[in-house]
């Protein structure tokens, strides 16, 4: 049964709960008792001067909900605030270093056995001449495609048919363009791959190049 007293010059619920507030209602209170958690642990406060300000917010909110409730809900939600509080933390520490992750296997190629330049070559040439298909990537300001797309190798260079598609908004702007040629996959240790980087060109209908 519900208890009605007067605050305020308001009729309002005396014996009512945290659960009946509404949902908008719980997510402000929540946010503001999470802010109170991390003043009581970086100045050492107690749990009583940590709730003023959210007692303060919640009569500023016009929002009557008994003081026992919030502390309760405090109290509650103290273990719950110190995990997201350790999380935050390891999350802001945590800075990637790309320039490392870039070079990762160019530094660890430095000390690995070198096959003869030619040797090399004759293998990805190759590679490239028994396969057909390749993944053609471009890019702009914004905006990149991965097409899948097959390709003519004569005299060391690539050649593309294409009725068109949206790579060609990235080679409107940007002529830089990486393909990938891969075989399907057999385990990590059965990869077999390549890839180029290079400029792209359009060839002209008709010319003695086309």
């Amino acid at each position: 049964m519900s208890k009605h007293i007067e605050v305020n010059g308001k009729l309002v619920q005396a014996n009512k709960r945290y659960s009946d507030l509404k949902q908008r209602q719980k997510s402000h209170i929540s946010q503001w008792l999470y802010n109170a958690y991390k003043k009581q642990v970086a100045e050492n406060i107690t749990d009583d001067e940590a709730l003023e300000p959210v007692f303060a917010k919640i009569d500023e909110a016009q929002i009557w909900i008994p003081e026992k409730e919030i502390r309760a809900q405090y109290r509650s939600k103290k273990i719950k605030f110190k995990k997201r509080m350790e999380a935050t933390v390891l999350h802001d520490s945590f800075k990637f270093d790309y320039n490392a992750a870039a070079s990762y296997w160019i530094n660890k190629d430095k000390h690995s056995p070198k096959m003869p330049r030619q040797q090399v070559l004759a293998k990805i040439t190759a590679f490239i001449e028994g396969h057909n298909t390749c993944t053609l990537a471009t890019a702009s300001e914004g905006h990149t495609r991965c097409t899948p797309i097959e390709y003519n190798f004569v005299d060391n260079c690539f050649y593309f048919f294409s009725e068109g598609g949206l790579k060609f908004r990235g080679l409107k702007k940007n002529k830089h363009v990486g393909m990938a040629i891969y075989e399907p996959y057999n385990g990590f240790g059965n990869l077999k791959s390549l890839q180029i980087e290079g400029m792209a060109g359009l060839v002209e209908p008709f010319s003695e190049e086309y």
